[in-house]
């Protein structure tokens, strides 16, 4: 009986563990809408007017330009989301290309993707109702129509102030003369005006789409965007405003 005390201590801690882990990893919702059914939560005219933007250089080994995008806006008096801030993220790899690296001596095609984006953004308004089904609640939305890009997200976590977002496909450099691809705008929506944070990007360990490499163990790259001011006051009537 004694030898099995240590075993149901283990097993017990590893309980205690894990609820410990499912209350700081969190399943974020998201939901697919148009550009549109978001834009009228925050301006009647259906569309926004971007307040502050970023357009921020991936330092990826691809040959043209890979860059992440992030604006905001602000919903006007009498919206839905009067004095909220939106926040929009959308990676772009269309004029980037592959290029070619030294492997051991031989140079090899390099075809990059990116995998996932994480970034400290704080609390997540959850009062709107972005894709019309008439139940607010929605986290993250996904502009699937109306907007650019053809890569959305496939999971979202909460982990403390972070939110990790996991891209459904990879996100490549084109190849062969092709365009590359680009993500579909997702968005959040916080009561606090903007700030530059860093978010980290992940690429594939792969030298091309599809092929892993031994050479290379999934390269980070740290880009600046614009995210909520933490724990900031934020101002209806002064958009950007700490």
């Amino acid at each position: 009986m004694i030898g099995k005390v240590p075993i149901f201590i283990g097993a017990v801690l590893g309980l205690i563990f894990m609820a410990g882990c499912a209350k700081h990893d969190i399943h974020l919702k998201t939901v697919k809408v148009s550009s549109s059914a978001v834009y009228c939560l925050f301006d009647s005219s259906c569309t926004v007017t971007v307040t502050d933007s970023s357009t921020t250089s991936i330092p990826m080994k691809a040959g043209g330009m890979a860059f992440l995008e992030s604006r905001t806006f602000v919903g006007k008096p009498g919206t839905p989301a009067s004095g909220l801030y939106g926040y929009e993220y959308r990676i772009d790899l269309e004029k980037a290309v592959e290029t070619m690296v030294d492997v051991e001596g031989v140079a090899t095609k390099h075809i990059p993707c990116l995998l996932s984006m994480t970034l400290e953004f704080g609390p997540i308004v959850d009062t709107l109702d972005y894709d019309g089904d008439g139940t607010a609640g929605d986290l993250i939305y996904v502009i699937t129509s109306g907007g650019p890009g053809k890569i959305g997200l496939e999971h979202v976590h909460g982990l403390g102030n972070k939110i990790a977002l996991d891209f459904d496909s990879p996100v490549c450099v084109g190849a062969s003369g092709s365009r590359g691809n680009s993500t579909y705008f997702f968005g959040l929506v916080s009561a606090h005006p903007p700030k530059s944070v860093t978010a980290t990007v992940k690429e594939t360990a792969g030298l091309t789409a599809a092929v892993p490499s031994k050479f290379e163990n999934y390269p980070r790259y740290d880009v600046l965007v614009r995210a909520p001011q933490i724990g900031a006051t934020h101002d209806p009537d002064r958009p950007g405003s700490p």
